[in-house]
């Protein structure tokens, strides 16, 4: 059994479960240190020197808060064509690993939304107050005078894909998905994590061509998915979007083996998910 919506309320999802605030599991007792508070000039030497590095085409935005940490969020064009062909992983870390460097002050939570030429679209969170070891390891020290807010450890029961949103699996999913037939592009592939409001999901959008048959593209698609690694997840989400001018076919597939409406179906079609 599956489940079709609107994409008025695909949009609230993504919305409401895209990837998760840092600054929400902050501490409310933390002391953001003042560092340079806005970072005016050194976001915009950040910028600049981005736009002139390899793989970037182009920086969008940037938001810079210290609300209960420093945070900085950057909206990033890349230059590679498609997730089949792009080293996303590269690109993204080019620009973390500029914004490590720069005079940003404090730097506890880099988000950089990185968006290819083909409309491919994701989001990675680079948590560097609370790995700052593991991030000096690879970039080393951070600019002198460099201060960092207090992190708590509320997210150590966390397992599997909710620890780093398994970014390359659903890149692996998304290059899987390319290769179907009547796929002209997978413009999102997304692991959301459990929440209060949401449960946790992996999202595939596709942009099809006017040959395929829908339902049948989101049983491949889903079927990508469910023999994936991405755990743990409660449902599966496709979204088709074909050149016929209407919304896009949304299709959200239960699975989680406990409740899920569909998950003995897809198990009898596909035998049991890897991950368990």
């Amino acid at each position: 059994m599956r489940w079709n919506v609107s994409a008025a309320v695909v949009c609230v999802l993504v919305v409401l479960t895209g990837c998760t605030n840092p600054l929400d599991t902050e501490p409310s007792s933390a002391q953001v240190p003042t560092g340079c508070g806005e970072c005016t000039s050194e976001v915009a030497d950040l910028v600049a020197g981005l736009e002139s590095a390899d793989g970037v085409r182009a920086v969008r935005s940037a938001e810079r808060t210290t609300t209960s940490s420093g945070y900085l969020s950057l909206g990033v064009d890349f230059d590679g064509k498609d997730v089949v062909s792009a080293d996303l992983a590269t690109l993204f870390d080019t620009v973390a690993e500029a914004a490590w460097s720069s005079g940003v002050n404090p730097l506890d939570t880099l988000s950089v939304g990185g968006t290819l030429r083909n409309g491919y679209a994701e989001t990675v969170i680079y948590d560097f107050g609370a790995d700052r070891a593991s991030f000096e390891e690879r970039w080393g020290k951070r600019p002198s005078g460099s201060e960092w807010t207090p992190v708590s450890g509320d997210d150590d029961d966390l397992e599997g894909c909710e620890v780093d949103g398994c970014h390359e699996l659903m890149r692996d999913i998304a290059r899987e998905a390319s290769a179907l037939p009547g796929v002209e592009a997978v413009v999102r592939s997304a692991y959301v994590s459990d929440s209060p409001t949401n449960a946790s999901s992996a999202d595939v959008h596709v942009k099809a061509d006017d040959t395929v048959v829908v339902d049948d593209l989101v049983e491949q698609v889903a079927e990508v998915v469910w023999r994936s690694t991405v755990a743990p997840i409660d449902l599966i989400t496709v979204q088709v979007e074909t050149p016929d001018g209407g919304f896009p076919d949304s299709v959200v597939l239960q699975i989680d083996p406990d409740h899920g409406r569909d998950h003995d179906r897809l198990e009898q079609m596909w035998g049991p998910r890897p991950a368990g």
